[in-house]
């Protein structure tokens, strides 16, 4: 018998094991686009935050705003089905349904703003916005036809073209509403054009990379109605559930914006833009991976899964949260311009919400993949209700509001995480009891 210790691995053949993880590998890819496009953010956004206006971005948050709320609603939720369906075949006819919707969605908003335009401006004290209004349904189109074909995408493990799409997409927003305040059409009409530019730039290399999932429908055993039938669950709970989150973010946009200014309204949006980088640097390319990871998973491993991607995103968070906390107040002046100092102190308050939502965020699909999205829905509308009471009735200091909304959210949060795991422990239960 061999006394001889065992020799370790060297660093280059752990590496190459750990890369060899497929699931490590396809958040690799994904993350090099993350990275990729949230860098390009960081490189333009000092420049863009100098040619327009906080009112400018204020403006364009509730655009933004109305836009989410009508994305959600466009696809009817079928977008997020694509993932489900075990044959190949139909989930291409399922995707082709779901661009039907949303061909549909758009004409109707197209329609709606252009007839009520003044009046829906109005509602968001924002009259200036109205011209740009007619714009929507295209942009309708776009984010929502994008949404579908990244689930595609996601469903086939093609994480190499996610990637890529993501620097398209913030690459051209960017430069083109540069570009667009360079030769003085900028305003808000220059943020919303420049976006739909950027959109429309990723959609026609999506659609050039998924020829396949137009042909070969003929091989489905389900018809489109069948498979409308077999998922209505997303549009009868998943739906609501989406619209009631959309409901929250344009609710706050409204109440802001009604309540304080448009101007504190673009403070409100630029902090949160800031804030939302190193959510995509750590979460942006884990919840997609992670989704198709679920959808996938044996029953009996879901739970200890869960724990383990709660545990990685808070260990992966805090030290860039902390460190957001500490440095906005010089580094929001002095990146992207004085007018912008009201914003550092909001990226303060909005801390603890966005830290728990960075660890909630990847494991949230785990209530449509264990087809528990009742208790999706009711979280829903206790985490919408919290911001909606609370800025109304706390309306003074928007920092202070803001603060106090921040670390509700971020206890309801918490209250999340334990439904998750509740509901994993559940479903492993679940499966030892029937023999899977």
């Amino acid at each position: 018998m061999s006394l001889t210790p065992k020799a370790k691995p060297s660093v280059a053949n752990r590496a190459k094991s750990l890369f060899a993880n497929e699931f490590i590998r396809h958040v690799a890819t994904l993350l090099t686009g993350t990275v990729a496009s949230q860098a390009l953010m960081l490189l333009l956004t000092p420049v863009l935050s100098r040619l327009y206006t906080p009112e400018d971005y204020g403006l364009f948050s509730v655009y933004a705003s109305i836009l989410s709320t009508l994305t959600v609603i466009a696809a009817l939720r079928y977008d997020m089905a694509i993932m489900l369906p075990r044959s190949e075949a139909n989930a291409k006819v399922l995707k082709r349904g779901v661009t039907i919707l949303i061909v549909a969605a758009s004409v109707v908003s197209t329609v709606v703003c252009l007839i009520l335009g003044g009046v829906i401006a109005d509602a968001f004290n924002a009259p200036s916005l109205a011209p740009w209004l007619g714009l929507m349904g295209l942009s309708v189109f776009s984010l929502s036809e994008i949404t579908a074909l990244t689930y595609w995408f996601n469903r086939t493990k093609d994480y190499k073209t996610i990637g890529v799409n993501k620097v398209l997409m913030s690459s051209g927003t960017g430069l083109a509403q540069l570009g667009l305040a360079l030769v003085k059409i900028g305003g808000v009409g220059g943020l919303i054009i420049g976006s739909l530019l950027g959109q429309f730039l990723a959609l026609v290399r999506l659609r050039q990379k998924s020829k396949d999932s137009r042909s070969g429908l003929e091989e489905a055993d389900s018809s489109l109605k069948e498979l409308l039938h077999r998922y209505r669950r997303m549009p009868l709970l998943n739906g609501p559930n989406a619209l009631v989150d959309s409901a929250r973010s344009t609710g706050m946009s409204l109440l802001i914006a009604a309540l304080y200014s448009g101007a504190v309204l673009g403070q409100f949006y630029m902090a949160w833009r800031i804030l939302q980088i190193p959510i995509a640097l750590i979460n942006g390319a884990i919840s997609q991976v992670f989704f198709q990871k679920l959808a996938t998973i044996e029953r009996g491993r879901m739970f200890p899964f869960i724990r383990t991607a709660i545990v990685r995103s808070a260990l992966l968070g805090i030290i860039p949260f902390v460190l957001i906390y500490v440095l906005s107040p010089w580094i929001f002046p002095l990146v992207l311009g004085g007018q912008w100092v009201q914003a550092s102190y909001i990226s303060q308050a909005l801390v603890p919400w966005l830290f728990m939502n960075l660890i909630t965020s990847p494991i949230s699909t785990i209530f449509v993949v264990t087809d528990n999205q009742d208790w999706m829905l009711a979280h829903a509308v206790v985490y919408a209700a919290i911001p909606l009471t609370l800025i109304p009735w706390l309306h003074g200091d928007i920092v202070v509001t803001l603060s106090i909304m921040s670390w509700a959210m971020a206890v309801w949060l918490v209250v999340f995480v334990g439904m998750a795991l509740w509901v994993s422990r559940r479903y492993d239960k679940a499966a030892k009891q029937h023999g899977y």
